[in-house]
């Protein structure tokens, strides 16, 4: 029996770093929320099961 998907909340940052947007997503595990988080990323991302940080992720951007 598997466990219920839980809620993480993703912060995606701008350039400056300023969160402009927060996403909800619904993930079995850890390494599930951080595989989707990683699809919606932009440069740079945190994930968090409500007080915890699970991951901080920053996306190289190419060069203009």
């Amino acid at each position: 029996m598997s466990a219920p998907p839980k809620t993480y909340r993703v912060y995606r940052f701008d350039k400056a770093p300023k969160a402009v947007t927060a996403d909800f997503i619904k993930a079995a595990h850890d390494r599930e929320a951080i595989a989707k988080a990683e699809a919606l990323a932009a440069a740079k991302c945190e994930v968090w099961d409500g007080k915890r940080l699970v991951a901080s992720l920053e996306r190289e951007q190419p060069s203009s």
